[in-house]
């Protein structure tokens, strides 16, 4: 879980469009330790445009 919350940390900042914080806000407040194929697959091309 610890993983998902730094990924989620890197590609976070105030710049970004505000659904794009929301979605990450949501993806924070899960209560589980592991990320569905979508939210995986959403996860990863923002961390490519963001480029961390």
């Amino acid at each position: 879980m610890q993983v998902i919350c730094d990924r989620i940390n890197r590609v976070y900042s105030s710049g970004l469009e505000e659904s794009v914080q929301k979605f990450l806000e949501s993806l924070g407040k899960l209560n589980r330790g592991y990320l569905t194929g979508l939210e995986e697959k959403v996860l990863s091309v923002l961390e490519s445009e963001i480029r961390v």
